[in-house]
């Protein structure tokens, strides 16, 4: 978290805070791509916000994980059911319509999909 809070304050040029969600996921993620992976990230977020939340980390980097393995068609629209979510501002009944389901519908995706952070702020 410190170099975190350091790239987002490089790039706001002030202080910028994180949200519990977006630091469970900050320090959750493998950072396969090491440090210019986290700065990337990081910059992207603060780019857009001075609180930096899970909604603003990009799908790789959000926190929530699957209950299995999924298949390639469920990780696309698990990707685009948290990219639905992400959008500033969205409901839960905006997202649903959307992506062409019910909120119902919706609801047990993100369940069954362990979506975490992006589902609680929409």
């Amino acid at each position: 978290m410190p170099l975190a809070t350091a790239f987002a304050a490089r790039r706001r040029h002030r202080e910028v805070r994180f949200t519990a969600a977006a630091r469970r996921c900050l320090t959750a993620y493998h950072w396969p791509g090491n440090v210019e992976q986290l700065r990337t990230v990081v910059d992207g977020a603060a780019a857009r916000s001075d609180v930096i939340d899970a909604r603003h980390l990009p799908t790789e980097v959000s926190c929530g994980a699957p209950r299995r393995v999924l298949s390639r068609i469920e990780m696309v629209e698990r990707d685009e059911i948290v990219r639905c979510l992400a959008e500033p501002g969205t409901t839960m009944g905006q997202a649903a319509a959307r992506l062409g389901i019910s909120r119902a519908t919706l609801y047990r995706r993100i369940e069954v999909y362990g979506i975490r952070g992006q589902a609680d702020t929409a």
